[in-house]
């Protein structure tokens, strides 16, 4: 059964009275009148059923109901300040998580390189990313999505952030084994793509006026593990540059054929329409955007 507790208003009275060091002070402080506190210190003993103050003494000194009220409401007062606090630091922290959703292979090797350097920049910021093998969509906790298409898209509010080439790629092993780039001798490494905006081997071969060719072709589920079969030197894949510099300049791959197709379609920031934009998400992109600039100007 809960407990009867007196109006808030008449606790707050009486804790700014003793806290204050009077009615006067308290009246000041609570901006209303001495002859309204007063009345509030007596309609608050009416309430307990007992004498809070002795007013004998000048100035009034606390009854032991007294000390007993005021150790139980300086008490309470304490911990909801403190539960306002921690919900204003939760509520701080929220706005300090930004979820950035896109596909597995764009997480992984152009995203996550990028956000080292935007953490040692940005340490109170968090950034969660979800991926996927299908195209990034809005879920209720995204901020933003990396999406690769046209730009023009009704879920969200698309701003560019870079154009795209694809090259034929391998290992560097591959390369001395296959010579010339001759892609009629190579095993083609394929990908599984539900997005039809996604290029293929046959649009490269199309682009290049090339007939075609490959032997043994292998298809994966995703890019990631065509990357890492290219790698392995199973074959050559048709590598998105934003996703394969990295691992070229570190000489895990190697271009195969110095010829890159450029598609009609560039990478996207989005954010969702009806969501008010987080201050946090705002400095990601901002530094995510600074990346390409520094790329495109040899940075």
């Amino acid at each position: 059964m809960r407990r009867e507790i007196p109006p808030l208003r008449l606790l707050t009275t009486f804790e700014a009275v003793l806290r204050t060091g009077g009615v006067q002070n308290a009246a000041a402080e609570l901006n209303v009148t001495q002859p309204a506190v007063s009345q509030a210190l007596r309609n608050l003993e009416d309430h307990v059923g007992t004498k809070l103050l002795d007013r004998r003494v000048r100035p009034a000194a606390l009854t032991e109901a007294g000390r007993i009220l005021l150790q139980g409401v300086s008490s309470g007062f304490d911990q909801i300040g403190q539960a306002v606090d921690h919900i204003k630091a939760l509520e701080s922290a929220d706005q300090n998580i930004v979820t950035v959703a896109c596909t597995i292979c764009t997480g992984t090797y152009w995203l996550m390189p990028r956000l080292a350097e935007f953490y040692n920049q940005h340490p109170e910021i968090t950034v969660k990313v979800s991926t996927t093998n299908l195209i990034p969509q809005f879920a209720s906790e995204t901020d933003l999505l990396i999406r690769y298409g046209s730009g023009d898209w009704a879920d969200g509010e698309s701003e560019l952030l870079f154009r795209e080439r694809l090259i034929p790629v391998c290992s560097p092993e591959a390369m001395m084994r296959l010579g010339n780039g001759d892609l009629a001798k190579a095993t083609l490494l394929n990908v599984e793509a539900e997005d039809e905006c996604w290029p293929r081997w046959d649009q490269y071969f199309e682009a290049m006026g090339l007939s075609g060719g490959g032997q043994g072709n292998r298809t994966f589920s995703n890019y990631v593990q065509a990357t890492q079969a290219a790698i392995a030197g199973m074959g050559v894949m048709l590598g998105w540059v934003s996703n394969s510099s990295d691992l070229l300049r570190q000489g895990q791959l190697a271009v195969f054929r110095d010829q890159p197709l450029f598609p009609d379609g560039a990478f996207h920031l989005v954010r969702p329409k009806h969501k008010e934009a987080k201050a946090a998400a705002t400095t990601l992109a901002r530094h995510l955007h600074r990346c390409v600039a520094d790329v495109s100007s040899g940075k």
